[in-house]
C-alpha cells in the first residue's frame, strides 16, 4: 500500500492516507450479495467496497463476479473486464488477479 507523507501544517500534523481506498469487507454470507464488489468461489466468496482504487486478491477459482453498486474493472486470465453496477460476469474456475472500483 502506498502512503503519502505525513507533512506538518500550521503546527498541526497532516496524517497519511492510503493511495487506494478500495478494501476487504465482510462478506454477508449464506449466499447474499454484498453492496461492493464479490468474488465467488465454489463454496465461499471475497468481498471489496470503498471508493475509487485497485486491489489485487490473486485467487483462483472464480466462477462469478457480481457488483450492487459499484462499476469496476476486472482482471480475469490476464484480460480486463467491465463490470457495471447491478451486473455480473460469469467464469469458469478463473483467475482473478486485480480488481478495481472505477
Amino acid at each position: 500500500m502506498t502512503l503519502a507523507a505525513a507533512t506538518v501544517v500550521g503546527g498541526g500534523v497532516v496524517a497519511a492516507s492510503p493511495a487506494s481506498a478500495i478494501g476487504p469487507v465482510q462478506c454477508p454470507g449464506g449466499g447474499a450479495k454484498a453492496y461492493g464488489i464479490e468474488l465467488w468461489m465454489s463454496g465461499w466468496q471475497l468481498c471489496y467496497a470503498g471508493s475509487v482504487g485497485a486491489i489485487y486478491p490473486n485467487v483462483d477459482g472464480v466462477n462469478l463476479v457480481t457488483s450492487q453498486w459499484n462499476n469496476g474493472i476486472i482482471t480475469a486470465n490476464g484480460s480486463n473486464y467491465n463490470l457495471y453496477a447491478g451486473g455480473s460476469l460469469s467464469f469458469t474456475s478463473a483467475h482473478v488477479s486485480e480488481v478495481q472500483i472505477v
